[in-house]
């Protein structure tokens, strides 16, 4: 009686078995049979073989290549007399810039050389009397007129050096002007500058975590933000310290052309560090779905799941990779968060 009962348990625990299968396969039939009735509209685009490229982008400053840029100052005190040029003034070599007038203690100096170069020359003139008389040797008549050679050297040197006009050494751009008419100036301050046109570069700042991605000759493209136009260039030179100002590190990039550049004016670079050929796909055809991305194909009127990895993303393509897809397949750009693996869809013309 015992077996005939564990019997007949076993035979009903195969039937409920046998029933939730084939409860569960009918459902499961069901529901495809269901994704295939129903029909969605779609928008899909050709997939193609794409090239891209991540970029470092960063803003910078038309200015002097490193090095390059002329500044002017005197080496002696003096008072500014009148400017002769404005701050973005074209300026050429030997262009009179400024006047000055010499501080009190300058002239002073300049007035003692002055005497000492006349004293110098009587004093010649009186030894070579007194050597007509023989009252002199030829000694005292050379040690006269060394001294009145070392009187006019530094005479000489004074008056170049305490020069109350000054000129542009190079031909250029005034792009700053540190003092006004009336000012003193101490020896050695800059009072202008003066930047040479032909050799300009763009110093602009990248985040310090970017600076391994960056070598010198890298490409950029640097877009002219006043012109709405964009041109070519190369890094030059990375800094090696953080700019206390911006808390960036400052790079330089030389442009391949400087029509259009003007002095101080604001650039956008773009710098690719990462560059990949694979398959393109409109950003719009990538959905987020429990943590990896997707995208839905056609064919023959059936929309196909994919799973996909991003390997680089633009403003309007995204570079895909898996296995099942070719650059032959059409991708689903709109409509597709309506749809499930091989539903069926009508594609708009």
């Amino acid at each position: 009686m015992k077996r005939v009962v564990l019997a007949i348990v076993g035979f009903a625990i195969i039937i409920i078995f046998i029933v939730a299968y084939l409860f569960n396969k009918n459902k499961s039939t069901q529901d495809n049979l269901s994704n295939r009735t129903l029909i969605a509209t779609v928008n899909v685009a050709p997939i193609k073989v794409k090239t891209m490229s991540k970029y470092i982008v960063a803003y910078g400053i038309v200015e002097s290549k490193p090095g390059t840029a002329n500044t002017v100052s005197l080496n002696f005190d003096a008072t500014i007399n009148k400017l002769y040029v404005v701050d973005g003034q074209n300026v050429v070599k030997g262009q009179l810039l400024f006047s000055v007038i010499p501080s009190p203690t300058v002239q002073s100096q300049l007035m003692q050389a002055e005497n000492s170069l006349n004293s110098a020359r009587e004093n010649l003139k009186i030894v070579q009397e007194k050597f007509k008389l023989h009252l002199v040797s030829k000694q005292d008549i050379l040690n006269a007129q060394n001294a009145l050679n070392q009187a006019r050297i530094i005479y000489d040197n004074l008056k170049k050096t305490y020069t109350d006009k000054v000129y542009s050494s190079i031909d250029g751009v005034v792009t700053k002007i540190n003092y006004t008419q009336g000012s003193s100036v101490v020896s050695g301050s800059p009072i202008l500058s003066i930047a040479d046109v032909k050799n300009i570069a763009i110093k602009c700042g990248v985040e310090p975590e970017d600076v391994n991605f960056l070598k010198p000759d890298l490409p950029a493209t640097i877009s002219l933000i006043d012109y709405n136009k964009k041109i070519t260039g190369k890094i030059i030179s990375i800094s090696n310290i953080i700019d206390p100002a911006t808390h960036l590190i400052n790079i330089y990039i030389l442009p391949d052309t400087k029509k259009d550049l003007i002095l101080n004016s604001y650039v956008e670079v773009n710098i690719p560090i990462l560059t990949k050929t694979g398959l393109g796909v409109p950003k719009s055809a990538l959905l987020y779905e429990d943590g990896h991305y997707v995208i839905y194909t056609v064919k023959n009127g059936v929309a196909k799941k994919h799973v996909v990895n991003v390997i680089l993303k633009n403003e309007d393509y995204a570079l895909v990779s898996s296995p099942d897809l070719t650059d032959k397949d059409l991708v689903v750009t709109q409509g597709a968060y309506e749809l499930k693996n091989n539903m069926n869809v009508k594609v708009q013309k």
